[in-house]
């Protein structure tokens, strides 16, 4: 869901309040969030392109960038693995549940149908600029933090975008998985249910990531925190 949607709360690797165990891990947590950063960075900049030049075609964009999509998605299997074995504090169970439903989308979505109803479809292109610029700004966000530097502007648009860029990706991320419901019998009827199953989820959980972050921004850009900043 965005978190999924887009966006992961902020449990994730190299999240503040971690504190890594020695200047190893450091090192590794600031390597990963910068080689992260550089992947979904590709996968917009490929994004926007393949829509300029084609004049906005959208269904352009799964054929340029939907592998990388996927491995560069994938690869967020690394943060459960650095929060089961400490190297952030982030909780376990929800580190995984929000990989987890972006790995629904890229592996049980677009990569197990391949269909222009899916990989075409509009919802597609949308869901990935989300994705993209949430990644892209909560990775420098983490990265940063690990060499104690927090940019205050870069702190305003990770507690700022999240108005557009959540109901953004969670609304194409949703569409999408209706977009693959008339073909889910083919794989197995199960898949189907489950499938709905998911789509009904979406909406209480959308409201608790998106108040969430309401929250977050609250404590991070209140006045309290401006306050304290004087």
């Amino acid at each position: 869901m965005a978190k999924s949607a887009t966006e992961r709360a902020p449990a994730v690797a190299g999240k503040k309040a971690s504190k890594p165990v020695n200047p190893i891990i450091n090192l590794y947590l600031i390597a990963y969030n910068w080689a992260s950063f550089a992947g979904w960075s590709y996968v917009l900049i490929q994004t926007v392109r393949t829509l300029v030049a084609t004049g906005g075609d959208y269904t352009k964009v799964y054929d340029i960038v939907g592998d990388q999509l996927v491995w560069v998605q994938t690869a967020a299997v690394l943060e459960i693995l650095h929060s089961l074995f400490g190297l952030v504090k982030s909780p376990v169970g929800t580190t995984a549940m929000q990989v987890a439903s972006r790995l629904l989308l890229v592996w049980g979505i677009c990569t197990l149908f391949p269909l222009p109803e899916v990989r075409h479809y509009w919802g597609f292109t949308t869901m990935t600029i989300a994705w993209c610029i949430t990644e892209c700004i909560r990775y420098a966000y983490y990265a940063l933090n690990l060499v104690n530097m927090g940019p205050s502007f870069l702190v305003w648009c990770r507690y700022t975008f999240f108005f557009i860029l959540y109901p953004v990706g969670a609304g194409s991320e949703a569409i999408e998985i209706y977009q693959a419901l008339p073909f889910a019998h083919t794989i197995h009827p199960g898949y189907y249910y489950f499938l709905v199953a998911m789509l009904c989820i979406y909406p209480p959980g959308f409201f608790v990531m998106y108040t969430h972050m309401i929250g977050q921004r609250k404590r991070y850009l209140g006045p309290a925190k401006a306050k304290k900043s004087e």
